[in-house]
């Protein structure tokens, strides 16, 4: 090479997974009206905590910046009482992606080596998701579903199932 530094893969990462960060962060607030724009500094605190867990590195930022990164998205779909969102399953991939490249890269750093096997299982990963989500989210608009306290326990126990899922993966990777 001539001229041109090649980034190390965990640098590369890391780059990569603070782009989509970025992304993550402009899509809930781009075209959308003048006063909902204050929504994106929720986005912009996320882009920056990410930015910071990756930098220092400081491991402990980037749940933060994530769950930012959701939130953002939420608040922005309430403020347009958007009922169903069908970039929601592309939006929660590319969320996953941001994250597992945070973590690859920070891996890397410390001296492991992110064989392309674990790439590509993340990136096949990311596209099931988004392929269920997205299948679940035409059956949803498909067959009206009621509410009511069964629906809201079911809603209940799989975000209870997510988070000590979160969690566990999280102990495991300290």
């Amino acid at each position: 090479m001539t001229g041109a530094r090649r980034l190390a893969p965990g640098a590369a990462l890391l780059a990569a997974g603070a782009v989509l960060a970025a992304a993550l962060a402009l899509v809930p607030v781009v075209g959308g009206p003048a006063w909902e724009r204050p929504v994106g500094t929720i986005g912009v605190l996320a882009v920056l905590l990410y930015a910071a867990g990756v930098a220092m590195p400081w491991a402990g930022a980037l749940p933060l910046a994530l769950g930012l990164l959701a939130v953002e998205y939420l608040v922005s779909l309430q403020v347009r009482r958007a009922p169903l969102d069908a970039g929601a399953p592309t939006y929660a991939a590319v969320l996953f992606l941001c994250a597992e490249l945070a973590w690859l890269g920070l891996e890397a750093r410390r001296g492991g080596r992110p064989w392309p096997g674990r790439i590509l299982a993340v990136a096949g990963l990311a596209l099931a998701g988004a392929a269920l989500g997205a299948v679940l989210l035409l059956l949803t608009s498909a067959v009206p579903l009621g509410g009511g306290p069964p629906m809201t326990a079911l809603g209940v126990a799989a975000t209870i199932a997510v988070a000590a899922c979160l969690a566990w993966l999280g102990r495991r990777r300290e």
